[in-house]
């Protein structure tokens, strides 16, 4: 199984060499270490059909891991205790940054759609599934807020919302996230960005408020994070 999915994350990557190669290693190394990517492909949470948005895809990490799934059952090579990958599902990722919206576009040649824009403001397609990871910590609270209502508005009853964040009552766990997330800005050039966490059981209120049933998973396996998976499915 290990073997099947360290192949999927190669052919996933690949295309990103022709970008240059630090994008490829950037890609390999986030698909291979971070839990979510495995997790979203064993536990079958995204979807067989529709539409998925991801806000804030970056250079289009999950699009590009959710069309080689597809192309790795159909040859074959998927593991056998896993649930079918989405087979016939669109992809439609929002990306702030306009060089990683450009990477990402040219690395999955047409197989999503990246748009650049900011996904406060811009225009959120009707969609069936839509996926936040790791992006609300760099907005207000009334930003995080506003955010979130505009995409329960975009999903349609009965639609999914897959979001990653740091859970602030993690302990030391969430002072090591808030840490490397500091580290990461500065690496960037951002400089000290302001980051706004909130614990798990807020997260969860304020989803809830909005309409969606919630489900925690644990995010962190393998890494000193505190990070939580909310699984929410939005009111018929």
């Amino acid at each position: 199984m290990l073997t099947q999915f360290d192949d999927l994350i190669q052919v996933a990557a690949k295309p990103y060499i022709d970008e240059g190669r630090v994008y490829f290693e950037f890609v390999r190394g986030k698909l291979r270490y971070d839990p979510v990517f495995q997790t979203l492909l064993k536990r079958g949470l995204v979807p067989d059909n529709g539409l998925l948005i991801d806000l804030g895809c970056g250079l289009g990490v999950l699009p590009a891991l959710l069309n080689e799934a597809v192309n790795s059952h159909r040859a074959g090579n998927w593991p056998s205790d896993w649930p079918y990958p989405p087979l016939d599902i669109k992809l439609h990722g929002i990306e702030l940054d306009e060089r990683k919206a450009f990477v990402a576009k040219q690395a999955l040649r047409g197989k999503a759609t990246i748009t650049h824009g900011d996904i406060r403001t811009a225009e959120l397609p009707a969609c069936s599934i839509a996926v936040i990871l790791d992006v609300l910590m760099y907005m207000g609270a009334n930003e995080q807020m506003q955010t979130l209502e505009r995409v329960s508005q975009a999903i349609c009853p009965g639609g999914i919302l897959l979001m990653r964040e740091s859970d602030a009552s993690g302990g030391l766990r969430f002072y090591i996230t808030r840490l490397a997330e500091q580290i990461c800005c500065l690496w960037r050039g951002q400089g000290l960005h302001p980051l706004h966490y909130r614990s798990a059981s807020n997260w969860r209120a304020l989803l809830q408020e909005l309409g969606f049933s919630v489900e925690t998973l644990p995010m962190s396996e393998g890494t000193p994070f505190s990070n939580v998976l909310f699984c929410c499915v939005k009111a018929g």
